[in-house]
């Protein structure tokens, strides 16, 4: 199945299950974590993905070592770093793109997103949106508006990759124009439509294709996109 192709200002990447394949490195670590601090807590049963990593450990741990927890979890994030891969695609589109027309906006921390885009042998670009950046992380607005703020687009005019509900939520909340779930995690999600993964995407500065991806699901003929699909 082919693609379509979308009048783009800018594009916003979530990092993990999207560009960085990270799930090895994050159960090693919330696994290694929970025996201190949750025991019980098994990362790939209870792990609710593209929620910030702090409201889960309220949830887990007594509001007294909140951030006892959370500093110690962020430790083990940075440890199981060098774990981290790059997704089939996200290097060749990211070093393509124009310079400052993409961002990406992770519900991690700055130290491990940067650790983990390190790893993987991604560029990490200057206006990355971290959960140090906002009052409230997906699926709230506040990430993806503050995304399109630092790239100087209409949200309308964006377009952002997800393979998780909360970040789909986040992103539609804060009226990006296009919506794009990644892999299988992705068909999970409201996005408008879903990729097997970047292989194939390009963009020429004004236009995003996607003529060449993977379509694991298609746009509804009832949906609504903030841009022409031409």
């Amino acid at each position: 199945m082919t693609a379509g192709s979308y009048p783009v200002d800018g594009l916003l990447f979530d990092c993990d299950g999207v560009l960085v394949n990270s799930d090895e490195a994050a159960a090693m670590a919330w696994n290694e974590w929970a025996v201190e601090y949750a025991p019980g807590f098994d990362f790939d049963r209870d792990i609710i993905h593209g929620r910030p990593a702090r409201e889960t450990i309220a949830e887990l741990v007594p509001a007294a070592d909140v951030d006892r927890a959370d500093h110690a979890l962020m430790l083990k994030e940075v440890e199981t770093a060098p774990l981290v891969r790059a997704l089939p695609g996200a290097r060749d589109l990211l070093q393509a793109l124009p310079t400052g027309r993409f961002t990406i906006v992770t519900s991690a921390v700055a130290l491990v997103a940067r650790a983990r885009l390190h790893a993987a042998g991604l560029p990490c670009p200057v206006g990355l949106v971290t959960f140090d950046d906002v009052g409230n992380g997906k699926p709230a607005p506040d990430p993806y508006r503050l995304g399109a703020d630092r790239l100087g687009i209409d949200p309308r005019r964006g377009v952002v990759f997800e393979d998780a509900d909360a970040g789909v939520q986040s992103a539609q909340a804060a009226r990006i124009g296009l919506t794009v779930g990644i892999g299988a995690r992705g068909l999970e999600t409201k996005a408008t439509l879903v990729l097997a993964d970047l292989t194939g995407i390009r963009f020429d500065g004004t236009r995003l294709h996607l003529g060449d991806a993977v379509q694991l699901r298609r746009p509804r003929p009832d949906s609504t996109v903030g841009m022409r699909n031409a």
